[in-house]
């Protein structure tokens, strides 16, 4: 709960959710950030482990719940995001698949 005046079209500080770029429900209604293209990225680990066969040091890779937006525009990386949590206004809709595989579900049809 915010002490703070509540002004008409300003978003209130208790919708500051942390690793969010923006404010969360500033986006379309309805949606949200599972919903999200921005939501999850792969991210490398910071130790490597030595491969005798190449001869060198790997990094592996891995899929974090982190937001895109909020490292482009921070440089860091976030907090997780909850796939619940209510969409912010960088929100891109991930496009479906249609059921045969051949484009989105939302492509026209002529």
């Amino acid at each position: 709960m915010s002490f703070m005046t509540k002004l008409e079209g300003v978003p209130d500080s208790d919708a500051a959710k942390p690793g969010m770029a923006f404010f969360a429900g500033t986006g379309p209604y309805g949606a949200t950030c599972g919903d999200c293209k921005l939501r999850g990225y792969q991210r490398q680990s910071m130790k490597g482990v030595w491969n005798e066969k190449l001869q060198q040091e790997v990094f592996r890779n891995y899929r974090v719940t982190s937001c895109q937006q909020y490292r482009r525009l921070t440089g860091h990386h976030g907090a997780p995001v909850d796939k619940d949590y209510p969409a912010c206004k960088y929100f891109e809709a991930v496009e479906k698949k249609s059921p045969d595989g051949r484009g989105t579900d939302n492509a026209r049809q002529d």
